[in-house]
């Protein structure tokens, strides 16, 4: 898209720009597989950020081409407002009803997400036995997906009255919520459907 393209050119690692209407989620996506947290700390011209607010970044173990089921995005929550610091306004559903789409632009196409779910979580030890939301990449079955998207509306703060549906693309945007211990709040969408 020639929107990206200037961007694309300054910086090969971008996968997207995220935007949330009326919040201050405006920001590229970046994507590094081979070095999964390169821009935790890192500005979009790849200097150490003294600010150490980083960029939003897919999950290293995501596919970007072909799409893996499930983007999960990761980005820091700062007390400036600034990233994803946003999306604890999800705790509260008028918050939601007022920003409840979400658009992502990949390199080549503009899409829109429909938020199905709303939830807080934590980074669980390695042995506890509880849905892992940050597991989820690929649904390599119905089943799957279904656990994946079913685990999380059992989770959900509020119904949105919107769910999801086997070979629905999913966003996953993922940031820390200091109210527990490794808390994190999670913002699940699904890529709107065109109408037939």
């Amino acid at each position: 898209l020639p929107s990206m393209k200037e961007l694309y050119e300054r910086n090969g690692d971008i996968a997207g720009w995220l935007t949330i209407e009326g919040t201050a989620i405006d920001y590229p996506v970046m994507y590094t597989p081979q070095d999964g947290e390169y821009y935790l700390f890192r500005t979009f011209e790849k200097e150490e950020d003294p600010a150490k607010q980083g960029c939003l970044f897919i999950d290293e173990h995501c596919q970007i081409e072909p799409r893996s089921t499930n983007l999960l995005i990761h980005g820091h929550n700062m007390k400036n407002g600034s990233m994803f610091r946003a999306l604890l306004g999800y705790k509260e559903e008028d918050f939601y009803k007022e920003h409840s789409l979400i658009r992502y632009t990949t390199l080549y196409e503009e899409e829109t997400y429909e938020i199905i779910a709303v939830f807080r979580s934590e980074i669980f030890r390695q042995d506890d036995d509880v849905f892992k939301y940050y597991h989820f990449f690929n649904a390599e079955s119905k089943e799957e997906f279904d656990d994946y998207v079913e685990n999380c509306k059992a989770l959900e703060r509020y119904d949105t009255g919107i769910t999801a549906e086997y070979g629905d693309e999913l966003l996953t945007l993922s940031t820390c919520d200091y109210d527990t211990e490794n808390g994190r709040l999670v913002v699940v969408a699904r890529k709107q459907r065109v109408l037939e």
